[in-house]
């Protein structure tokens, strides 16, 4: 993808095919809103743990060397409605690496059916001063580990 294109129109991302990184989650009763579906926040929550998951190993307080990706922009594109208690598959990829921040993009899946697509950009900050600072290589490396690789 190039930057500024429209990730989440792109039908590949409703695909299991393309996320290498998975965890499963469930609609909790909570979850639900008065007509009896996951409302927005739920959505936005199972994408967090996907990508929490994903960035714990280098934000964990004794990681080497620790690193603070934070969300600067958000993205919900929401294709079907979910309810109490589906189990919920959460696809997460990075779809760029540039030199300060990240872009991962994650589909949910209720059984086969893709009902959800996330865009989420991070910026890697220094903790001391809270500005934007380049991502390490060894952040970089696990990165591209989980990055979507298919020709654009």
């Amino acid at each position: 993808m190039t930057a500024g294109s429209d990730q989440l129109s792109d039908p590949c991302f409703q695909s299991r095919d393309v996320y290498p990184q998975w965890v499963q989650e469930h609609v909790r009763w909570s979850d639900t809103d008065c007509i009896g579906h996951a409302n927005n926040l739920a959505f936005a929550a199972f994408s967090e743990t996907g990508r929490a998951l994903l960035l714990r190993r280098f934000m964990e307080p004794d990681a080497d060397p620790r690193s603070v990706l934070v969300m600067a922009e958000q993205r919900l594109k929401f294709l079907g409605e979910m309810h109490w208690p589906a189990l919920i598959d959460v696809g997460t990829a990075v779809t760029g690496i540039k030199n300060r921040s990240c872009t991962m993009v994650q589909a949910l899946f209720d059984g086969e059916r893709c009902t959800g697509l996330v865009e989420t950009q991070l910026v890697l900050i220094d903790e001391a001063t809270r500005r934007s600072r380049p991502i390490p290589d060894s952040v970089r490396n696990i990165l591209q580990q989980s990055a979507l690789l298919r020709a654009n």
